[in-house]
């Protein structure tokens, strides 16, 4: 690998969905204000590819927009595509000196990547590791081997990593410095042009096209039970990349916003939400919220074929973190819109339903590291850091032997 004594440390960041690119650009902006003289290199989607452009000789190598996937189906239409973006990477490392990199989620790419990182001598650090929400069972832990340091959301994850031979710490979830407080509603829903008296409930249909595709139409048939009986303003939230698709899912009364979910969300009374780290930020922002989810007929069928013999107890990341039921969840066939909307309604209509929601989402807080003296992204920055220095004295030492 080519190297560059004496000159800026050189990060590179590897994310694949929407909130990976969202949490790293998060990351790679603190390292870059930490330091501006930093060489930020990326593949990742829009968010990443915004802090590489600010970055001096920073390099964007690839974006990886639409190219997370849940299932065999969805996994195969993109095969090609992950192909290409590893061959990409592999030419930029042969020609390119990195001090450190930056993994997070997306654990069908970086999963593959990860050897071949470790067995080129570059210290990987693990944001968000695949299966961190799981307590029990060996999935997950395959990293081990070939990373540095895993920087975590949930406190079982690192004990379980760090049994398994990590140096994994729990930083909590970067979801969790996105409130800005009980002050700031009236001027969130000032900012959405909803007025004091109006009752407004935020949609959330995913971050793929996929789930948009299905959750969109579902949401949209729920929101219109809804109005036969009461007045209420939906608006939904989508990723930038999503937009231009959502109105062909959407009609027009409801209105679109995009890459702002924690803002609609605290300013909302109430939310339907796919299961997942939406489903996170409606807790961590306060709001009562129904979690729904399903796949089309294949994703279905695979499902029933491949993962209905576990028994999953539960999807939404509330409910898993907590082990009961917080939040209603509507899987699959029971994701049907009337039942969206009885659940709501009930949100909506009693306050005790809502008062012992509320005292849940308080212990969810907790376990995603609400107390803690150092926020995720910045102690995720000083790990990063700390492997440099590392680096550094390897590399002197090196020399030294020399």
């Amino acid at each position: 690998m080519p190297t560059a004594e004496n000159s800026p440390p050189a990060i590179l960041l590897i994310a694949g969905d929407v909130s990976g690119d969202v949490h790293s650009a998060a990351l790679a902006g603190l390292l870059l204000a930490r330091d501006p003289q930093r060489r930020i290199h990326a593949l990742g989607g829009p968010r990443l590819r915004d802090v590489v452009a600010r970055s001096p000789g920073g390099k964007f190598l690839g974006d990886t927009s639409n190219c997370s996937a849940i299932g065999i189906t969805s996994a195969v239409k993109i095969y090609f595509r992950g192909r290409r973006l590893r061959e990409t990477l592999r030419r930029f490392l042969d020609s390119n000196h990195v001090d450190a990199v930056v993994l997070c989620d997306w654990g069908a790419f970086n999963g593959r990547v990860l050897p071949e990182l470790h067995a080129r001598g570059l210290p990987c650090l693990y944001y968000f590791p695949p299966r961190s929400w799981q307590r029990t069972g060996p999935e997950g832990l395959g990293i081990a081997p070939y990373v540095a340091r895993v920087a975590t959301p949930f406190e079982w994850s690192a004990e379980r990593l760090r049994a398994a031979g990590c140096a994994a710490e729990w930083v909590g979830h970067a979801a969790i410095e996105k409130v800005q407080g009980d002050e700031a509603r009236a001027r969130l829903r000032e900012r959405f042009g909803v007025a004091p008296d109006e009752k407004l409930v935020a949609l959330l249909p995913g971050s793929r096209r996929s789930e948009l595709r299905v959750l969109g139409p579902r949401m949209t048939e729920a929101a219109t039970i809804l109005l036969r009986d009461r007045k209420l303003r939906f608006i939904a939230v989508l990723p930038r990349e999503l937009a231009a698709e959502g109105r062909a899912h959407l009609p027009d009364w409801i209105e679109i916003v995009t890459d702002c979910a924690s803002e609609l969300l605290q300013a909302a009374d109430a939310a339907i939400v796919k299961t997942g780290t939406a489903s996170l930020e409606a807790v961590i922002a306060g709001t009562p919220h129904v979690a729904a989810y399903d796949a089309s007929w294949s994703g279905r069928i695979e499902w029933l074929l491949l993962w209905s013999w576990k028994r999953i107890p539960f999807l939404a990341m509330p409910n898993i973190i907590l082990q009961r039921e917080v939040v209603p969840e509507l899987i699959g066939i029971k994701c049907r819109a009337e039942s969206i909307a009885a659940r709501l309604r009930r949100l909506l209509d009693d306050k005790a339903v809502r008062a012992k929601m509320r005292e849940d989402y308080a212990l969810i807080r907790e376990a995603l590291g609400s107390e803690k003296a150092v926020r995720p992204t910045e102690r995720t920055a000083e790990i990063v850091e700390e492997m440099l220095c590392e680096s550094t004295r390897g590399a002197v030492r090196e020399t030294i032997a020399r």
